[in-house]
């Protein structure tokens, strides 16, 4: 009798979601400031990396119905190159992006300090996740932050109660006029 077929899904175990609005946690984020090899280790094949920040993805809360939530993968947030060559944190760009959302007005400011893994480490935002797909074949690999929606998370509002000056507030014990 023959085994049952499956067809591989190539993700590797990655979780593949779809949140259209995710609150998210970066965390173990590393920075490469050159070039470095890994190691495939499936096969042993080395090959070269581009710099950047890498890290891992939580999902917060999936605004949904919680399916999601805890859920993480890996995320790389990459330099590019410049026309002389050189490694830049381009503001067109995912890392970019990410840049201004973690220190607003970054590109326009050079006194704001250089952005560290420190700074992303346990940063938390809002952006959409979606299915990551191999650029030459389209098989979907797990997921991946959609950079263009990528917003800060906005500080709760505090209710502000008035209080009179008498400081009765109705519903409270009359004040004692002696005191």
């Amino acid at each position: 009798m023959p085994l049952p077929r499956k067809k591989h899904d190539g993700t590797n175990g990655a979780p593949v979601l779809d949140i259209m609005k995710a609150h998210v946690r970066l965390l173990d984020v590393e920075e490469y400031v050159k070039p470095y090899a890994v190691t495939r280790k499936s096969d042993g094949a080395e090959f070269m990396l581009d710099p950047g920040f890498n890290c891992t993805v939580e999902i917060v809360n999936d605004n949904d119905d919680a399916s999601d939530d805890g859920a993480k993968f890996y995320e790389k947030f990459k330099y590019k190159k410049d026309s002389e060559g050189h490694w830049i944190n381009n503001s067109n760009s995912k890392l970019g992006m990410l840049t201004e959302v973690v220190k607003p007005g970054y590109f326009e400011d050079d006194t704001i300090p250089e952005l560290t893994a420190e700074d992303l480490e346990g940063f938390e935002m809002f952006c959409r996740i979606k299915p990551k797909k191999n650029p030459t074949t389209g098989q979907v690999t797990g997921s991946t932050i959609d950079w263009e929606t990528m917003r800060p998370l906005r500080p709760r509002k505090v209710a502000v109660v008035a209080v009179p000056d008498d400081c009765y507030v109705e519903g409270e014990d009359e004040p004692d006029p002696t005191e």
